[in-house]
C-alpha cells in the first residue's frame, strides 16, 4: 500500500526524481535509488586491480587457522562488490552517482529556503514544518535518502515530505476529470468557512494542484459547482 501524502506535498522520492531530471535531462531513469553504494569507478578500479590480494587473518589460508580444503568455494569476483570491469557494473555506479548528486542538490535547496519540507507524524496526523537547520546536520543526506526525519519533541521519526513544486521545465500535466471533481470538493469545503473572491478561489485551486494545469474550461466548471456570494455585506450603521 502506498504511503499517504497530504495535499500540497510530494514524497522525497518524487522530489528527487524532479531534481534528477533537471540535473541529468537525458540520463535520469527514475531507478537511480536502486543502485548500490560502495561501487568503484573505472578509474578507481584501474588503480587497485593489479595489487596483490590481502593476507592475514581475513585472507584465505592466512592467520592461525586455515580454511578447510573441502569447503566449496564461491564464484570468484574481482572485487567484493562485483566486477568493476563489467559495463553493467559501471552503469549502476553512474546511477548511484546521479542519485547522490540529486540528494545533495535537494539538500542545498532546502537549506537555502528554495524548497520547503515538513515532517508528518503518522500517529497524530500532525504536519510539522521542518527547520532549515535540519539540513545543516551531518546526517541530512541520510534523512533525505530514507525519507524520514525526527518528529519535533518526540523520540519517533516521521515521514519527510516536500512542499509540492512544478518541474523545472515548467511543464505540468493536464488535470484529469477525477481531479476536477476533487477540486470542487475541496473548494466547497474551503468556502464553507472562508469567503473568497473568484480570483482567490482560482489561486487556491491552482496552489492545491501544483502538478496539474487547470484550464479555463475546468476552472469555469469548478466555479459553476461552487457559487460565490455576490456583493458586499451591508453595514448595520449605514446612514439613511
Amino acid at each position: 500500500m502506498s504511503a499517504f501524502v497530504p495535499m500540497g506535498y510530494i514524497t522525497v522520492h518524487d522530489a528527487l526524481n524532479r531534481v534528477g531530471r533537471e540535473l541529468f535531462p537525458s540520463e535520469w531513469t527514475g531507478e537511480e535509488h536502486r543502485a548500490r553504494t560502495g561501487l568503484l569507478s573505472e578509474d578507481e578500479w584501474s588503480k587497485i586491480k593489479d595489487l596483490a590480494p590481502p593476507t592475514g587473518g581475513g585472507a584465505e589460508g592466512g592467520g592461525r587457522y586455515q580454511v578447510s580444503k573441502v569447503q566449496p568455494k564461491k564464484a570468484a569476483t574481482p572485487h567484493w562488490t562485483g566486477n568493476p570491469s563489467d559495463p553493467s557494473y559501471q552503469t549502476e555506479y553512474r546511477a548511484h552517482e546521479r542519485y547522490a548528486a540529486a540528494i545533495h542538490q535537494l539538500r542545498v535547496r532546502l537549506e537555502a529556503g528554495r524548497f520547503e519540507a515538513a515532517i508528518l507524524d503518522p500517529f497524530s496526523g500532525t504536519i510539522h514544518q521542518a527547520r532549515v537547520s535540519l539540513w545543516r546536520q551531518h546526517n541530512a543526506d541520510r534523512m533525505i535518502a530514507k525519507g524520514e526525519a525526527p518528529i519535533p519533541r518526540s523520540p519517533n521519526t516521521g515521514s519527510l515530505l516536500i512542499k509540492a513544486f512544478p518541474d523545472a521545465s515548467g511543464h505540468t500535466k493536464p488535470m484529469p476529470e477525477a481531479k476536477t471533481r476533487e477540486a470542487i470538493d475541496i473548494l466547497k469545503e474551503k468556502t464553507a468557512t472562508e469567503r473568497l473572491t473568484r480570483p482567490q478561489q482560482k489561486e487556491f485551486v491552482r496552489k492545491s494542484f501544483p502538478n496539474f494545469h487547470v484550464t479555463e474550461r475546468q476552472m469555469n466548471q469548478i466555479f459553476q459547482a461552487v457559487p460565490v456570494l455576490i456583493g458586499r455585506r451591508k453595514k448595520s450603521n449605514k446612514e439613511v
